[in-house]
């Protein structure tokens, strides 16, 4: 019986281990790459955050009078999505939409010497997700995303927008890749 019962455990394991390697699974990185983009298909807008900017790049630049703050950006990435076709959800609109989706922005910024900046502006795209792991369980999670980091000068600051709108740009054009009229 010990014999019999030991033969189908270790039948059942290699079972599992085909059916495992047979099933096609699809892993989801968040970045810009094909995968992730089919993670935008039928996607019919998006909700705008924008993350809280740093306060150490607001001090220069209230006292350079350059406008750039939160608000100024949500705009901005708004204008963006508008001029390309694709609509910005008011909250309840997102809410009702499947998946949730939110068009994530980052804008992070590191003072490392007296005017200069290390900074990293982040673009991604967050949904409800389902865990295999617990069905019916939904979390938000990223699945797609682009960022670009590098160093600038206070007097520098447009760089900030220029980059942001390179990230817009990819944006963009991978959602519409994946949304194509046919």
């Amino acid at each position: 019986m010990k014999r019999n019962g030991r033969l189908l455990h270790v039948a059942l394991q290699i079972v599992a281990v085909i059916v495992f390697l047979a099933v096609p699974v699809v892993r989801v990185h968040a970045f810009d790459a094909e995968v992730s983009r089919e993670t935008l298909k039928g996607l019919t807008g998006f909700y705008v955050v924008i993350e809280e900017l740093n306060p150490n790049i607001a001090k220069y630049v209230e006292v350079q009078k350059i406008r750039i703050s939160t608000q100024q950006l949500k705009s901005y990435v708004e204008n963006r999505l508008q001029k390309a076709g694709i609509r910005s959800l008011l909250w309840d609109e997102m809410t009702k939409t499947p998946g949730s989706p939110v068009l994530y922005v980052v804008v992070n910024t590191h003072e490392y010497e007296k005017f200069w900046y290390a900074y990293d502006t982040r673009v991604e795209v967050r949904q409800l997700l389902t865990l295999v792991s617990q069905p019916g369980k939904t979390i938000s999670g990223e699945t797609w995303s682009v960022n670009m980091t590098g160093i600038m000068n206070i007097g520098q600051i447009q760089t900030l927008y220029d980059n942001l709108g390179v990230l817009l740009d990819r944006f963009i054009q991978a959602y519409k890749k994946v949304n194509e009229k046919k």
